[in-house]
Protein backbone atom coordinates (compact mmCIF):
# COMPACT_ATOMS: atom_id res chain seq x y z
CA UNK A 1 0.00 0.00 0.00
CA UNK A 2 1.35 3.39 -0.99
CA UNK A 3 2.19 5.95 1.67
CA UNK A 4 1.03 9.56 1.42
CA UNK A 5 4.54 10.70 0.58
CA UNK A 6 4.73 8.18 -2.26
CA UNK A 7 1.35 9.30 -3.58
CA UNK A 8 2.46 12.92 -3.45
CA UNK A 9 5.61 12.05 -5.38
CA UNK A 10 3.61 10.14 -8.02
CA UNK A 11 1.17 13.03 -8.39
CA UNK A 12 3.97 15.57 -8.79
CA UNK A 13 5.74 13.42 -11.38
CA UNK A 14 2.63 12.68 -13.44
CA UNK A 15 1.56 16.31 -13.55
CA UNK A 16 5.10 17.46 -14.42
CA UNK A 17 5.24 15.00 -17.31
CA UNK A 18 1.81 16.13 -18.48
CA UNK A 19 2.88 19.78 -18.47
CA UNK A 20 5.92 19.00 -20.57
CA UNK A 21 4.16 16.90 -23.20
CA UNK A 22 0.74 18.55 -23.60
CA UNK A 23 1.97 21.20 -26.13
CA UNK A 24 2.74 18.31 -28.51
CA UNK A 25 -0.99 17.60 -28.75
CA UNK A 26 -3.04 18.70 -31.74
CA UNK A 27 -4.07 22.35 -31.47
CA UNK A 28 -7.74 21.39 -31.74
CA UNK A 29 -7.62 19.51 -28.43
CA UNK A 30 -4.86 21.42 -26.64
CA UNK A 31 -7.23 23.67 -24.69
CA UNK A 32 -9.31 20.70 -23.56
CA UNK A 33 -6.16 18.88 -22.56
CA UNK A 34 -5.10 21.93 -20.55
CA UNK A 35 -8.42 21.90 -18.68
CA UNK A 36 -8.05 18.14 -18.18
CA UNK A 37 -4.62 18.59 -16.59
CA UNK A 38 -6.00 21.21 -14.20
CA UNK A 39 -8.89 18.92 -13.25
CA UNK A 40 -6.47 15.99 -12.87
CA UNK A 41 -4.33 18.07 -10.51
CA UNK A 42 -7.31 18.41 -8.18
CA UNK A 43 -8.25 14.73 -8.40
CA UNK A 44 -4.70 13.48 -7.87
CA UNK A 45 -4.12 15.97 -5.04
CA UNK A 46 -7.19 14.61 -3.26
CA UNK A 47 -5.96 11.05 -3.88
CA UNK A 48 -2.54 11.93 -2.44
CA UNK A 49 -3.77 12.97 1.02
CA UNK A 50 -7.35 11.71 1.04
CA UNK A 51 -7.26 10.14 4.50
CA UNK A 52 -9.23 12.16 7.10
CA UNK A 53 -10.19 14.84 4.55
CA UNK A 54 -13.81 15.90 4.90
CA UNK A 55 -16.29 18.67 4.16
CA UNK A 56 -14.84 22.10 3.55
CA UNK A 57 -11.30 20.71 3.45
CA UNK A 58 -11.97 19.49 -0.10
CA UNK A 59 -11.91 23.17 -1.06
CA UNK A 60 -9.31 24.66 1.24
CA UNK A 61 -6.66 21.95 1.04
CA UNK A 62 -6.66 21.62 -2.73
CA UNK A 63 -7.18 25.15 -4.02
CA UNK A 64 -3.48 26.01 -3.99
CA UNK A 65 -2.24 22.83 -5.77
CA UNK A 66 -4.94 23.23 -8.43
CA UNK A 67 -4.21 26.93 -8.96
CA UNK A 68 -0.49 26.19 -9.08
CA UNK A 69 -1.09 23.71 -11.91
CA UNK A 70 -3.33 26.22 -13.67
CA UNK A 71 -0.64 28.92 -13.45
CA UNK A 72 2.15 26.77 -14.92
CA UNK A 73 -0.11 25.14 -17.51
CA UNK A 74 -1.56 28.52 -18.50
CA UNK A 75 1.93 29.98 -18.95
CA UNK A 76 3.04 27.07 -21.15
CA UNK A 77 -0.22 27.21 -23.13
CA UNK A 78 -0.02 30.97 -23.69
CA UNK A 79 3.69 31.39 -24.47
CA UNK A 80 4.65 27.95 -25.86
CA UNK A 81 8.26 27.98 -24.57
CA UNK A 82 11.00 25.95 -26.24
CA UNK A 83 11.55 22.33 -25.19
CA UNK A 84 14.45 23.06 -22.82
CA UNK A 85 12.63 25.94 -21.14
CA UNK A 86 9.50 23.82 -20.81
CA UNK A 87 11.56 21.00 -19.30
CA UNK A 88 13.01 23.36 -16.69
CA UNK A 89 9.55 24.74 -15.92
CA UNK A 90 8.15 21.22 -15.55
CA UNK A 91 10.93 20.25 -13.13
CA UNK A 92 10.41 23.41 -11.08
CA UNK A 93 6.68 22.76 -11.06
CA UNK A 94 7.19 19.20 -9.85
CA UNK A 95 9.40 20.31 -6.96
CA UNK A 96 7.06 23.13 -5.92
CA UNK A 97 4.00 20.88 -6.25
CA UNK A 98 5.64 18.24 -4.07
CA UNK A 99 6.44 20.82 -1.36
CA UNK A 100 2.95 22.33 -1.46
CA UNK A 101 1.23 18.93 -1.24
CA UNK A 102 3.42 18.04 1.72
CA UNK A 103 2.36 21.29 3.40
CA UNK A 104 -1.31 20.61 2.62
CA UNK A 105 -0.92 17.21 4.27
CA UNK A 106 0.49 18.95 7.35
CA UNK A 107 -2.60 21.17 7.48
CA UNK A 108 -4.77 18.08 7.09
CA UNK A 109 -3.10 16.38 10.05
CA UNK A 110 -3.00 19.59 12.10
CA UNK A 111 -6.76 19.93 11.78
CA UNK A 112 -6.92 16.87 14.06
CA UNK A 113 -3.90 17.48 16.30
CA UNK A 114 -1.10 20.02 16.66
CA UNK A 115 2.24 19.16 15.05
CA UNK A 116 5.52 21.14 15.08
CA UNK A 117 5.70 21.59 11.30
CA UNK A 118 2.62 23.81 11.06
CA UNK A 119 4.67 27.03 10.99
CA UNK A 120 6.76 25.82 8.07
CA UNK A 121 3.57 24.76 6.26
CA UNK A 122 2.10 28.23 6.81
CA UNK A 123 5.19 29.82 5.27
CA UNK A 124 4.95 27.55 2.22
CA UNK A 125 1.24 28.31 1.85
CA UNK A 126 1.84 32.07 2.15
CA UNK A 127 4.61 32.14 -0.44
CA UNK A 128 2.68 29.76 -2.70
CA UNK A 129 -0.38 31.99 -2.55
CA UNK A 130 1.65 35.06 -3.53
CA UNK A 131 3.39 33.22 -6.38
CA UNK A 132 0.14 31.81 -7.76
CA UNK A 133 -1.49 35.24 -7.47
CA UNK A 134 1.23 36.88 -9.54
CA UNK A 135 1.25 34.27 -12.30
CA UNK A 136 -2.53 33.88 -12.62
CA UNK A 137 -3.30 37.60 -12.53
CA UNK A 138 -0.55 38.33 -15.06
CA UNK A 139 -1.83 35.61 -17.38
CA UNK A 140 -5.44 36.75 -17.05
CA UNK A 141 -4.54 40.34 -17.94
CA UNK A 142 -2.41 39.09 -20.84
CA UNK A 143 -5.46 37.41 -22.35
CA UNK A 144 -6.88 40.82 -23.22
CA UNK A 145 -10.19 40.20 -21.49
CA UNK A 146 -12.84 42.91 -21.32
CA UNK A 147 -12.26 45.02 -18.22
CA UNK A 148 -15.51 43.95 -16.56
CA UNK A 149 -14.84 40.25 -17.12
CA UNK A 150 -11.24 40.60 -15.91
CA UNK A 151 -12.57 42.31 -12.77
CA UNK A 152 -15.05 39.52 -12.04
CA UNK A 153 -12.52 36.72 -12.60
CA UNK A 154 -9.91 38.40 -10.39
CA UNK A 155 -12.50 38.82 -7.63
CA UNK A 156 -13.55 35.15 -7.82
CA UNK A 157 -9.98 33.84 -7.89
CA UNK A 158 -9.10 36.11 -4.96
CA UNK A 159 -11.99 34.80 -2.85
CA UNK A 160 -10.69 31.24 -3.31
CA UNK A 161 -7.10 32.24 -2.52
CA UNK A 162 -8.03 34.18 0.61
CA UNK A 163 -10.43 31.50 1.85
CA UNK A 164 -7.88 28.69 1.61
CA UNK A 165 -5.16 30.71 3.33
CA UNK A 166 -7.25 32.22 6.12
CA UNK A 167 -8.80 28.83 6.89
CA UNK A 168 -5.33 27.44 7.51
CA UNK A 169 -4.86 29.93 10.32
CA UNK A 170 -7.75 28.36 12.26
CA UNK A 171 -8.03 24.81 10.83
CA UNK A 172 -11.66 24.38 11.77
CA UNK A 173 -13.92 21.89 10.01
CA UNK A 174 -16.05 24.74 8.69
CA UNK A 175 -14.93 28.34 8.07
CA UNK A 176 -15.93 30.87 10.70
CA UNK A 177 -18.15 33.78 9.58
CA UNK A 178 -15.31 36.28 9.72
CA UNK A 179 -13.20 34.14 7.37
CA UNK A 180 -16.06 34.08 4.88
CA UNK A 181 -16.67 37.83 5.21
CA UNK A 182 -12.96 38.72 5.04
CA UNK A 183 -12.49 36.54 1.95
CA UNK A 184 -15.50 38.03 0.17
CA UNK A 185 -14.52 41.61 1.03
CA UNK A 186 -10.92 40.96 -0.03
CA UNK A 187 -12.16 39.53 -3.31
CA UNK A 188 -14.21 42.66 -3.95
CA UNK A 189 -11.22 44.87 -3.09
CA UNK A 190 -8.96 42.93 -5.47
CA UNK A 191 -11.64 43.19 -8.14
CA UNK A 192 -11.81 46.95 -7.71
CA UNK A 193 -8.03 47.24 -7.91
CA UNK A 194 -8.04 45.10 -11.05
CA UNK A 195 -10.71 47.35 -12.53
CA UNK A 196 -8.64 50.45 -11.79
CA UNK A 197 -5.44 49.10 -13.32
CA UNK A 198 -7.32 47.88 -16.39
CA UNK A 199 -7.31 51.50 -17.56
CA UNK A 200 -3.58 52.00 -16.95
CA UNK A 201 -1.16 51.41 -19.86
CA UNK A 202 0.52 48.52 -18.03
CA UNK A 203 1.94 45.26 -19.31
CA UNK A 204 0.74 41.98 -17.71
CA UNK A 205 3.65 41.48 -15.25
CA UNK A 206 3.11 44.94 -13.76
CA UNK A 207 -0.61 44.30 -13.31
CA UNK A 208 0.27 40.97 -11.71
CA UNK A 209 2.72 42.78 -9.41
CA UNK A 210 0.11 45.36 -8.40
CA UNK A 211 -2.53 42.76 -7.57
CA UNK A 212 -0.04 40.50 -5.78
CA UNK A 213 1.09 43.45 -3.68
CA UNK A 214 -2.57 43.96 -2.71
CA UNK A 215 -2.84 40.27 -1.80
CA UNK A 216 0.35 40.59 0.28
CA UNK A 217 -0.97 43.62 2.16
CA UNK A 218 -4.46 42.24 2.81
CA UNK A 219 -3.26 38.77 3.79
CA UNK A 220 -0.66 40.25 6.12
CA UNK A 221 -3.10 42.57 7.87
CA UNK A 222 -5.81 39.90 8.15
CA UNK A 223 -3.31 37.37 9.45
CA UNK A 224 -2.22 39.67 12.26
CA UNK A 225 -5.84 40.59 12.97
CA UNK A 226 -6.85 36.93 13.35
CA UNK A 227 -3.90 36.36 15.69
CA UNK A 228 -4.94 39.40 17.78
CA UNK A 229 -1.55 41.07 17.38
CA UNK A 230 -2.40 43.74 14.81
CA UNK A 231 -0.69 47.01 15.69
CA UNK A 232 -0.71 50.44 14.10
CA UNK A 233 2.94 50.12 13.10
CA UNK A 234 2.19 46.79 11.40
CA UNK A 235 -0.55 48.36 9.31
CA UNK A 236 1.71 51.26 8.38
CA UNK A 237 4.46 48.85 7.28
CA UNK A 238 2.09 47.03 4.94
CA UNK A 239 0.70 50.30 3.60
CA UNK A 240 4.26 51.49 2.99
CA UNK A 241 4.85 48.42 0.79
CA UNK A 242 1.66 49.22 -1.13
CA UNK A 243 2.76 52.84 -1.58
CA UNK A 244 6.20 51.79 -2.86
CA UNK A 245 4.64 49.46 -5.44
CA UNK A 246 2.18 52.16 -6.53
CA UNK A 247 4.95 54.75 -6.95
CA UNK A 248 7.07 52.23 -8.87
CA UNK A 249 4.22 51.51 -11.27
CA UNK A 250 3.41 55.19 -11.72
CA UNK A 251 7.04 56.14 -12.40
CA UNK A 252 7.82 53.25 -14.76
CA UNK A 253 4.60 53.50 -16.76
CA UNK A 254 4.69 55.21 -20.14
CA UNK A 255 1.81 57.68 -20.16
CA UNK A 256 2.56 59.07 -23.61
CA UNK A 257 0.72 56.21 -25.34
Amino acid sequence: MLTKRQKILITSLLLSISLYFFPFANEDIRLWLLLGIILASYVFSVWSIFRDVSGFEFLTLFTLPTFLTASFAGFIFQFEPEDLTRLILSIIFGIVMYIILLSENIFNVSAERNIPLIRAANTVSYLGTLFVSFVIFSLLFGLGLDFWFFTIVVAIVSVFLFTQYLWKLELEKTPSPHITINSLVSGVVLGQIALSFSFWPLDPPKVGLALTAAVYVLLGILQHHMKDDLRRNTVLEYLFVAAVVFVFLAVTTSWSG
